[in-house]
C-alpha cells in the first residue's frame, strides 16, 4: 500500500511532468519551421545523393551495393514523416501523467485505493520513460537545428566579411 506523502508526491511530479511535456511543444513551436525545411533539405540532398548512386551502380548489384542503397532509403523514409516524439510519442506521455494526476487525486479521496496502489506508480513511471524519449529526440533536433543555423550565420557573416574587404592596389 502507497502511503500518502508519496502519493501526493507522485501528483505534483505528474501535474509537472505534463505541465513540461506542453513545454516541449512551446519550445518547438518557435523553430518549427526552420527545423523542417532543414529535414526537407536533408530529404533532398539524399534523393540526390541516392539517385547519384544508382546511376553509378552497374545492372549486376554487389550485396554491399544494395545494402548502401537500402539505408540510404531508409534514411529518407525517416525523415519524410511527422516526428513520431512529437505527435503520438508526445500524446501518450501526456495522456499518463493527466492519468497518473486523476490517479492521485481518486487515490487521495480514498476511492479504490487497492487498484490504484499498483496503477499509480506504473503509470507516472511509463509516462516519465516516455517523457525522457520526448526530451532526448527532441534535444537531438534542436541541437541540429541550432547547428545548422550556426553554420549558415557563420557563413552568411564570411560572406560579408569578403564583401566589405576593399581591395589593395599598388
Amino acid at each position: 500500500m502507497l502511503n500518502q506523502e508519496f502519493v501526493f508526491v507522485l501528483l505534483q511530479a505528474s501535474i509537472t511532468g505534463a505541465g513540461l511535456v506542453l513545454a516541449v511543444y512551446a519550445l518547438i513551436i518557435p523553430l518549427a519551421r526552420r527545423f523542417f525545411s532543414y529535414r526537407a533539405e536533408d530529404i533532398h540532398q539524399d534523393i540526390q545523393e541516392l539517385k547519384e548512386r544508382i546511376r553509378e551502380t552497374d545492372t549486376s548489384i554487389s550485396q554491399d551495393d544494395l545494402s548502401e542503397l537500402r539505408g540510404m532509403l531508409d534514411s529518407i523514409e525517416a525523415l519524410k514523416d511527422f516526428p513520431a516524439y512529437l505527435s503520438w510519442v508526445a500524446g501518450a506521455t501526456f495522456f499518463f501523467y493527466l492519468g497518473s494526476t486523476l490517479m492521485s487525486v481518486w487515490w487521495i479521496m480514498d476511492w479504490n485505493k487497492q487498484t490504484f496502489d499498483s496503477w499509480l506508480p506504473n503509470s507516472f513511471g511509463l509516462a516519465t520513460l516516455l517523457f525522457l524519449g520526448v526530451g532526448l529526440y527532441s534535444i537531438r533536433d534542436i541541437s541540429k537545428t541550432m547547428k545548422r543555423e550556426f553554420e549558415d550565420l557563420k557563413k552568411a557573416v564570411e560572406q560579408q566579411n569578403l564583401a566589405r574587404k576593399p581591395s589593395v592596389a599598388t
